[in-house]
């Protein structure tokens, strides 16, 4: 194995642990203190500056042409739709939880990346699909001692819809790239971070609640999320992508919801039962085999 490839398994392992900790940020101050879609909007409209200050000072071009700009407000769309679903699982269904059910998103970027980018998908692939299905059911408490109430199903079903728009935003940025040449990372990721913003926005007015963090508390734990998950997180893992296998990189970046998840325990005290933890194991499985399978893969940071 060369430099190379160490720098980027050290990159991926750093990015992925810096990563692990945004549903943890997100649970700590989502569950009393601000609406999941205000912390998405903070979260993202304080990437924005911060990347947007890192690339000026890494003397990067700021602007962007029109033609990348439109799939640039796409992809925003789509990573809003994301944090939507994923802050609401968060809170409804634990740290955990939510993290394992948003990667699922590689089965719905593969299946995209077939019609769209006419990728081909294997009999292998399939059966991975097959398998996380299976270890989805027995992670959301079938045949355990869950107690289903309605904010749990809102948040399992959340989790799963976080996937699918997590995969359509991949796909959109990975099918902008095939159309025009993709500027410097952190000058995309602070343009989507905005769009992602505005949408948020929006999304929180449509609310109707109050967006401003309440105590410096807040503000803190919003800062930690722009700067830690949004600007070094993405970044680093976008590096490291470039720089290994997929199969490595697929398995090294199942850190982010292994570790989401024992951070959940630890912090939150959340519980699985054994059927949930088998579940739990068969699901990441699937994944990994899912994102060294499947074609289109994160070319664009991750949750």
């Amino acid at each position: 194995m060369n430099m190379r490839s160490n720098k980027g398994i050290i990159q991926l392992i750093f990015g992925a642990a810096c990563i692990s900790f945004s549903p943890i940020l997100v649970k700590l101050i989502g569950v009393s203190l601000m609406t999941p879609t205000a912390i998405g909007f903070w979260r993202c409209l304080l990437g924005a500056l911060i990347l947007f200050s890192w690339a000026a000072i890494s003397k990067k071009s700021l602007m962007i042409e029109w033609p990348l700009m439109r799939w640039t407000i796409l992809a925003g769309f789509f990573f809003s739709f994301d944090l939507f679903f994923w802050h609401n699982s968060i809170i409804y269904a634990g740290a955990g939880l939510s993290t394992i059910l948003g990667n699922t998103q590689v089965f719905g970027s593969a299946v995209l990346g077939y019609f769209i980018f006419k990728d081909r998908l294997t009999v292998n692939f399939f059966f991975a699909a097959i398998s996380a299905m299976v270890g989805v059911v027995l992670l959301a408490g079938i045949g355990s001692d869950i107690e289903f109430t309605d904010l749990y199903l809102r948040g399992i079903i959340y989790g799963l819809l976080t996937g699918v728009a997590y995969a359509a935003y991949l796909v959109t940025v990975k099918y902008a790239g095939h159309k025009q040449k993709l500027p410097d990372f952190v000058t995309l990721m602070a343009w989507i971070s905005l769009y992602t913003a505005l949408f948020m926005g929006v999304m929180s007015v449509i609310e109707g609640r109050d967006i401003l963090p309440p105590d410096l508390y807040s503000w803190a734990v919003l800062i930690a999320l722009a700067l830690l998950v949004q600007s070094i997180g993405w970044r680093a893992i976008s590096e490291g992508l470039s720089k290994i296998e997929a199969y490595r990189a697929g398995l090294i970046l199942l850190l982010q919801p292994i570790l989401a998840t024992v951070w959940g325990i630890i912090i939150f005290s959340e519980s699985f039962t054994i059927m949930q933890l088998l579940g739990a194991a068969i699901t990441l499985a699937a994944i990994y085999i899912g994102s060294i399978l499947g074609k289109t893969k994160a070319t664009a940071g991750s949750n």
